[in-house]
């Protein structure tokens, strides 16, 4: 195979499996990351939320806060692609705590967006051979992957708070407050 063979195969491989990050899985495909279905992945786990669910604090953070924070993110490596220099401030991509309604269906879409955005910059300009590029890459990868972990264990407790109509009870509690 040659480089330039082996640079498409990783490519097409590694966007595939950053989809699955954000879009999660058709039900009746493998998982290789996610739980599987649409709900499994970035974009699905927000789905069903609403605003005062999303703005519920858990020691001190929200789903909100990390919707903009991996928003955030996304829209730095968009950044990288379009060859932005500029060098935001990561204290300022939590600054989200608390949603309206509209505010929420804007947040949602805007991660979309700057998500479809990075998987269209990945699969057309990364460039494997570049050191950079591929520790933002790898790094972008694991970030979202970690906040897309962060965002289910955050909805488990607002569903279940909201189901149970009071507070919530073991280790998901002890979760939130050691991870987050």
């Amino acid at each position: 195979m040659t480089d330039s063979a082996a640079y498409e195969q990783l490519t097409g491989l590694f966007v595939e499996r950053y989809r699955e990050l954000i879009e999660g899985v058709p039900d009746d495909e493998p998982t290789w990351v996610t739980n599987g279905g649409r709900e499994g992945g970035l974009l699905g786990s927000v789905e069903g939320i609403n605003a005062e669910q999303a703005s519920r604090d858990f020691a001190g953070t929200s789903i909100a806060s990390h919707v903009e924070h991996v928003r955030w993110a996304i829209e730095l490596a968009n950044g990288f692609f379009r060859g932005d220099s500029a060098r935001p401030s990561w204290s300022e991509s939590w600054s989200v705590k608390k949603v309206d309604a509209a505010r929420w269906e804007a947040l949602k879409a805007d991660l979309k967006s700057a998500a479809l955005e990075l998987l269209g910059h990945t699969h057309s300009r990364q460039k494997w051979q570049e050191p950079l590029s591929v520790t933002g890459a790898l790094a972008s990868f694991g970030h979202t992957a970690y906040h897309l972990g962060a965002i289910r264990q955050l909805r488990k407790l607002v569903l279940d708070k909201a189901s149970a109509g009071g507070g919530t009870t073991g280790i998901g509690v002890a979760h939130a407050r050691v991870q987050y």
